[in-house]
């Protein structure tokens, strides 16, 4: 059976994310990918045009857009492209959740990591399918943790917060042999090598599931809550490396995984209590050990995972969600994408063709809302013109 052609468009390098989601992609099309941090020198305008120039050369059926955290990807630009089907992947939904759902009404699929996100798709009317997917730098260092010598008792990895640190110290005051290999925004952790090896010596993973932020941001009212508790990926790292995992809660993890799968805890309490049992009881921490390791193997196979969504793309027509309009901070964040792409004194004039295109964005608006985009997006231009300029010159 001939395969389809899919093209990927990625903001930028990213292992962790961009080789398992080419993989899944890999199994059942011929795939391509670029990313969107290599077209420096191009405006919103040239890169669209590229892009269709590549999709209408390679025959590409399927586009994917990887959005998080990355506005420039927005309705308009994914609009522009023509490609017979449209995909959206997130893997960070929580926090973006508003800005990705008016995107992906550009789309005809939404891809997730996290099952609660699926939902909160689902209950806006689009066609949400979950993807689970783990980055292996490579397959043999997998073998490893069955082979190793299990000498770390528990550990944790990923970003350090002040919530964080309580929870990690209070561990250690209570005894218990933690290995902490975290770190704070802006600095490295471990490779990922390095990382596996380590996983591969450990008895059980501790995932804690706090958002890392100090709010949580909220693009359509006031900033109001400090945290969520998101569905992580360590889970899926500590079951495919035959580790227990022991998690602080989150809906996604109850979603995806039973009790009796991965113990879950609300407090510091619950989670020593939870870690000092399993780690006193050799039999209990082997099969809570199992049944992850047994779950994750299905969940993030690649072949059998993904027959769902490839089944959802094969259709012929998908079921849309329309909008009765763009909010305005929506369109502010797109005319500014729009206007800041590779604008410097040197290609200011050309530059200012781009009007057109934010002037389409706000055709519907109120007269309002015109004047409003129409004001900042001449003041951004003027002010990232010679700012970003001054820049290059140093």
């Amino acid at each position: 059976m001939t395969k389809n052609n899919v093209l990927i468009i990625f903001k930028y390098p990213h292992p962790h994310w961009n080789i398992p989601v080419i993989n899944q992609f890999s199994n059942f099309y011929n795939t391509e990918h670029l990313y969107l941090s290599d077209y420096k020198n191009e405006n919103f305008t040239q890169i669209i045009n590229k892009i269709n120039n590549l999709i209408e050369s390679k025959n590409i059926e399927i586009t994917v857009f990887d959005v998080d955290y990355f506005r420039f990807i927005n309705f308009f630009f994914i609009e522009k492209i023509k490609s017979n089907k449209k995909v959206l992947i997130t893997g960070d939904d929580f926090e973006l959740h508003e800005l990705n759902s008016i995107t992906a009404s550009a789309c005809d699929i939404v891809l997730s990591h996290c099952p609660l996100s699926v939902l909160k798709y689902k209950e806006k009317g689009f066609e949400a399918y979950n993807m689970q997917y783990e980055y292996n730098p490579k397959e043999k260092l997998v073998d490893k943790a069955s082979k190793n010598k299990k000498e770390i008792d528990v550990l944790f990895f990923g970003n350090l917060t002040p919530d964080r640190i309580n929870i990690l110290n209070f561990i250690t005051d209570q005894g218990i042999a933690l290995k902490n290999i975290g770190y704070k925004t802006g600095k490295l952790g471990k490779t990922e090598e390095e990382l596996f090896e380590l996983i591969s010596k450990t008895k059980i993973i501790l995932d804690l599931s706090k958002s890392r932020n100090n709010i949580v941001k909220n693009y359509s009212s006031e900033n109001i809550y400090k945290f969520f508790y998101v569905f992580k990926a360590r889970i899926n790292r500590a079951g495919l490396n035959n580790v227990a995992c022991v998690a602080e809660y989150s809906p996604g993890l109850e979603l995806l995984y039973n009790e009796d799968e991965v113990p879950r805890f609300f407090t510091k309490e619950e989670c020593v209590t939870i870690l000092k049992n399993l780690l006193s009881d050799s039999d209990l921490l082997e099969k809570y050990t199992n049944k992850l390791s047994a779950k994750t193997h299905y969940l993030c196979n690649e072949k059998i995972s993904f027959k769902h969504i490839y089944h959802a793309l094969e259709k012929s027509k998908f079921r849309k969600v329309e909008l009765i309009k763009f909010p305005y901070w929506y369109l502010r964040i797109a005319a500014k994408q729009i206007i800041l792409r590779n604008i410097n004194l040197l290609t200011f004039f050309k530059n200012m063709r781009q009007f057109g295109i934010i002037l389409s964005l706000i055709k519907n608006s109120n007269l309002s809302v015109k004047i409003l985009i129409l004001s900042e997006s001449i003041l951004n231009m003027l002010w990232y013109t010679l700012l970003l300029t001054f820049k290059q010159k140093k």
